[in-house]
């Protein structure tokens, strides 16, 4: 498996990242599709059938479900190993740096301090990656907003639904 990097972000914030990568010097051709965008770096080698061994970057932006949760963004460097293409390894610290001058709002970490964890529901916390926050993010998390994992299915979002409603809050929608 590549690289994973995870961010929280409102909806609208999520362009941000795809800013971030659009803007780079190295010019990736963009696909969109529903999830968010493939970026390919046709500079860094060719594009293979396999999606590792291919110079590929997979974004999958935040998205609302039920009217109170937001996805957790997503940012997969698919080649693997990362090293086969060291100048997309080189993309993938720069962007490292670049999320991480946002707060750390979750991490498996040892001594890491889990203020957010409330807010955090689904299984967002299973996954290995830190959670950065984009400041819109970290405003709504402030703001007590529930954030989910991406790839939460219906199932578990009827669960998280059903505990946020014995916690009172307000706006559920229906599946």
């Amino acid at each position: 498996m590549g690289t994973t990097y995870r961010f929280l972000a409102t909806v609208g914030e999520a362009s941000v990242v795809l800013d971030w990568l659009r803007s780079l010097s190295e010019h990736p051709i963009e696909s969109i599709h529903e999830a968010g965008s493939l970026f390919y770096f046709p500079d860094f080698g060719p594009l293979e059938s396999e999606a590792r061994k291919s110079p590929l970057v997979n974004v999958f932006v935040p998205v609302r479900r039920r009217g109170v949760l937001t996805s957790i963004g997503e940012v997969h460097f698919l080649a693997t190993p990362l090293s086969a293409f060291p100048g997309l390894g080189k993309v993938s610290r720069r962007f490292r740096k670049w999320l991480a001058r946002n707060p750390c709002v979750f991490s498996h970490r040892a001594g890491f301090v889990h203020d957010w964890d409330y807010f955090l529901e689904g299984t967002v916390c299973n996954w290995d990656p830190d959670i950065f926050a984009l400041p819109e993010g970290m405003a709504a998390l402030q703001r007590g907003q529930y954030f989910i994992a991406y790839n939460d299915l219906s199932g578990s979002l009827d669960v998280v639904c059903r505990r946020l409603m014995l916690r009172g809050v307000p706006g559920i929608e229906p599946p």
